[in-house]
C-alpha cells in the first residue's frame, strides 16, 4: 500500500486545522451557552457562560466542546475511511491531538472532561483517559487506513503543537 501524500501545503493544512478545530470545540460552548438562554463569550482558547451559572448548565457547556471535537473526529474517520481523505485525517489528528494535549494541561488546571469526571464523582482522570483513548483508536484506525508513515505523525504532532502555542498565545491577548 503506497503511503499518504505530504508536503509543504499538507502541513500547512495541519496548521491551519488546529485553529479551525479550537474555534469548532469552543463554538460548542460557547453555543451551547447561548442556547442554554445565557450571554456568552467566545475566544480561541475559551468560551462560555458570563455570570452565574447552575452546576447543570455549567455541565452541559462543559461537555458541549468536548462532544464538537469528538463529532470532528467521527466524521473525519468517516471521511478517511470511505474516500481515503488526507483533509479528513488531518482534521481526526487534530481531535486526538487537542483533547490529548488539553489533558496534559489538566495535570495543572482541569480541562472540560476532567471538571465532568469529577462531578461525576468518577476522580478527575477517567473522563479525559477515555476520550483521549478513544479519539487516539479512531486515529490508530486512519492511520492504518492511509498507510501514515512514523516521520508524518512526528512532523504533523511538531506543526500541531506550533498551533497549538499559536492559539494559546493569541487567545491571551484577545479582548473578551
Amino acid at each position: 500500500m503506497q503511503r499518504m501524500r505530504t508536503g509543504a501545503g499538507f502541513y500547512g493544512l495541519v496548521f491551519i486545522a488546529g485553529f479551525i478545530t479550537f474555534a469548532l470545540h469552543e463554538g460548542g460552548h460557547w453555543l451551547a451557552a447561548i442556547l442554554l438562554g445565557h450571554e456568552a463569550y467566545f475566544g480561541l482558547n475559551s468560551a462560555g457562560a458570563r455570570g452565574a451559572v447552575s452546576a447543570a448548565d455549567h455541565a452541559i457547556i462543559s461537555a458541549a466542546g468536548p462532544a464538537v471535537t469528538v463529532v470532528q473526529a467521527l466524521i473525519a474517520l468517516a471521511l478517511v475511511q470511505a474516500r481515503g481523505s488526507a483533509v479528513g485525517w488531518i482534521f481526526l489528528f487534530q481531535a486526538a491531538f487537542m483533547r490529548f494535549m488539553a489533558t496534559v494541561i489538566s495535570l495543572f488546571n482541569p480541562n472540560d472532561e476532567a471538571r465532568i469526571s469529577e462531578w461525576l464523582g468518577w476522580g478527575p482522570w477517567i473522563l479525559p483517559v477515555i476520550v483521549t483513548a478513544g479519539l487516539f483508536a479512531l486515529l490508530a484506525v486512519g492511520v492504518q487506513r492511509l498507510n501514515v508513515s512514523w516521520k508524518t505523525l512526528a512532523l504533523s504532532w511538531v506543526v500541531a503543537s506550533v498551533a497549538v502555542s499559536a492559539v494559546v498565545g493569541l487567545d491571551m491577548i484577545m479582548p473578551r
